[in-house]
């Protein structure tokens, strides 16, 4: 007979890791996303024309699209490792809720819009690279503004989803005590930020990767702290 032991050591790792590219990946597509000249000006068309017939923000926008997607993508394997923990530790206190359910919706919207923010924001200079047929110039800018807003407005909507997914933490953390405390009020106050909508979209993606990296020490720390589990016997 052999025991066969879960190494959570080892699958946490692997969400810290993508817990880490995912906050990079986040802050440098959307850096890259913000280069583009203010839209809601006298001089937006003609901004806007000059700076996509640049083929290096041609380029810039593909390349920040593909962060955009792959930082959601990452962020998926680490959302997992955070359900885990919530679970774990609700299970432990003999609890029975709903906040997993309600990170695992917080986090969804969270990655449909981010995708969403990141295609349709840079959309214009990705087709201005790859068709042909066509043209940047000032009556085709003003698709570029359109495409922008879209782009704002999905941004608030993940914020909001990030908003869903922190106070659910924040409330498994005074409850169960899942993660440290110090985690559980920087969620708090984040999930507030993030509801400022219009107001705060432009930078609350960044603090939210901030949050990333400090929740992927608090789960290393959980982790440490916590008896290895023995699996079934084989």
């Amino acid at each position: 007979m052999t025991s066969l032991r879960v190494d959570p050591h080892r699958s946490t790792m692997s969400a810290v890791v993508a817990g880490v590219l995912s906050a990079g990946l986040l802050v440098t597509g959307q850096l890259l996303l913000w280069r583009t000249p203010e839209y809601d000006g006298a001089n937006a068309v003609p901004q806007l024309t000059r700076f996509y017939l640049n083929h290096g923000n041609q380029n810039l926008a593909e390349v920040s699209a593909l962060m955009h997607l792959g930082s959601a993508l990452l962020f998926a394997w680490f959302l997992v490792a955070l359900i885990r923990t919530v679970r774990g530790a609700e299970r432990r206190a003999g609890r029975v809720g709903n906040l997993s359910t309600l990170m695992l919706l917080g986090g969804t919207v969270f990655m449909v819009f981010i995708m969403l923010a990141g295609t349709t924001g840079n959309l214009f200079g990705i087709t201005a690279d790859n068709a042909d047929g066509f043209p940047v110039e000032p009556r085709t800018a003003v698709i570029a503004i359109l495409l922008l807003d879209m782009s704002y407005a999905a941004a608030i909507a993940a914020m909001v989803g990030v908003s869903i997914l922190l106070f659910a933490l924040w409330r498994a953390v005074r409850t169960v005590h899942a993660l440290p405390a110090w985690l559980g009020w920087f969620a708090f106050v984040l999930a507030v930020l993030c509801l400022a909508g219009p107001f705060g979209a432009w930078v609350t993606p960044l603090i939210f990767a901030l949050w990333m990296l400090a929740a992927c020490v608090a789960l290393l720390m959980t982790t440490e702290a916590a008896p290895e589990q023995p699996g079934p016997a084989a």
